[in-house]
């Protein structure tokens, strides 16, 4: 190779530009084909060899000793089965031995044995013979092993994590159909407790005991329900159920829903007016859900005197639902936190520091992830929270033609 190198380089210095230097003069290749195929097959990634299933392997280009650390000369004449694993001799033998007519290139990926007792995945081109010829098929082998190493990792990883989220969800639905069935038994026998079916109860104390009963027992129930509907989301079951509606409605039933839990904490829940109302195509439904779970996170979290205000307005992307309380606000590493996981899949997961960011926000990132929209938060220390619900215009039919309060009147 060395000799064939000094030609090739004695040769480019040789050549000289004419007295018309305005082009140069061609080249003069003293190099012969075989020569510059032998370069080539050298130091190419790429090992070539001819095999036959009598003669075995006849050729095998020189890289084939500097890839797989085997002699190059003592594989010749052998057909390879002793460096490719077993388990991939018969398909070999099958390409090798199918009949030529009209058969296009077969690939074949396979472990080989290196000279350091290690498998390695190659990948083998074979090109068949021409008909009626009785000469080798042509092989082209390349080095495919991080490729298969990375790829089967990959695989790995995917088939874990479907694995996992499988098992969350049948967690999340057997545990809360266990919850579900006795806490329905101790909603039900409160109501009976409390109508006096069998007998009137005089101390009051006893009565007002009942009404808290029932109180965490339907928000108990209310979480077990949110539960399901992440073990739906992680399933892939969750579909939306469009329909026209106003926004003003909307944000008038959830004001309502959540009046008498505003006024036991002492705040002020109200409704922005709006300069016009937009008629809407949502999921009526998880609207109002979301809406109520973050009017009900509000309050939670609001000193009495708190004002907590919804409001719906046109955007430049489509429509903007905020709700917007003048609280506390939140602490700005906790908020760091918040706004991170609401851009991760599974929100209700994730955090950075391992903190979830509660059912609630994460069934409203999701239910509006759905509606083809996205879910901020804004927060000032001692100014209060916003949180901002931005649907695109697809969601938006028209300014009403009709008045909105006739849709609220049936819904009463």
């Amino acid at each position: 190779m060395l000799k064939i190198w000094n030609r090739f380089s004695k040769s480019s210095e040789s050549q000289t530009l004419p007295p018309d230097a305005s082009s140069p003069a061609p080249f003069n290749d003293s190099l012969s084909p075989q020569e510059k195929y032998d370069y080539l097959s050298e130091y190419g990634n790429h090992i070539l060899c001819l095999m036959s299933t009598d003669k075995g392997c006849t050729y095998l280009s020189k890289n084939f000793e500097t890839i797989t650390g085997h002699p190059y000369a003592a594989q010749l004449g052998n057909n390879l089965y002793d460096i490719i694993h077993r388990d991939y001799h018969a398909r070999l033998q099958e390409i090798l031995s199918a009949p030529t007519a009209d058969k296009k290139p077969q690939q074949l990926r396979c472990k080989l044995q290196h000279a350091d007792k290690k498998w390695y995945w190659y990948l083998f081109l074979i090109h068949p013979k021409r008909e009626g010829e009785q000469g080798e098929h042509v092989c082209v082998v390349e080095n495919i092993n991080d490729n298969m190493v990375t790829q089967n990792t990959l695989q790995k990883a995917r088939l874990e994590a479907e694995l996992a989220l499988r098992s969350r969800s049948e967690f999340l639905a057997n545990m809360s159909h266990e919850l579900r069935t006795p806490l329905n038994a101790v909603i039900g026998f409160s109501q009976i407790i409390e109508s006096g079916i069998f007998g009137h109860i005089d101390n009051p104390q006893y009565m007002e005991y009942i009404k808290h009963i029932q109180e965490s027992g339907f928000d108990l129930l209310a979480k077990i329900e949110d539960l399901l509907e992440i073990a739906n989301i992680d399933a892939g079951r969750v579909t939306l159920t469009k329909e026209e509606v106003y926004a003003s409605d909307i944000l008038r039933l959830v004001t309502e829903a959540q009046g008498h839990h505003a006024n036991a904490a002492k705040v002020v829940l109200k409704v922005a007016p709006a300069k016009k109302d937009l008629l809407l195509y949502v999921d009526r439904l998880k609207l109002q859900h979301i809406l109520g779970h973050l009017v009900a996170n509000a309050i939670k979290f609001s000193q009495p005197g708190t004002v907590i205000t919804l409001e719906a307005a046109p955007s430049p992307h489509g429509l903007e639902i905020r709700v917007r309380d003048t609280g506390a606000g939140i602490p700005e590493d906790k908020l760091g936190a918040i706004i991170v996981a609401l851009q991760e899949d599974n929100c209700w997961t994730t955090a950075s520091d391992n903190r979830s960011i509660g059912i609630g926000l994460a069934l409203t990132r999701e239910f509006v992830a759905l509606h083809g929209g996205q879910v901020s938060v804004t927060s000032k220390a001692s100014e209060g929270t916003t949180i901002t619900i931005d649907l695109p215009r697809e969601c938006i039919r028209s300014v009403p033609a009709k008045p909105s309060y006739q849709l609220y009147q049936a819904v009463h």
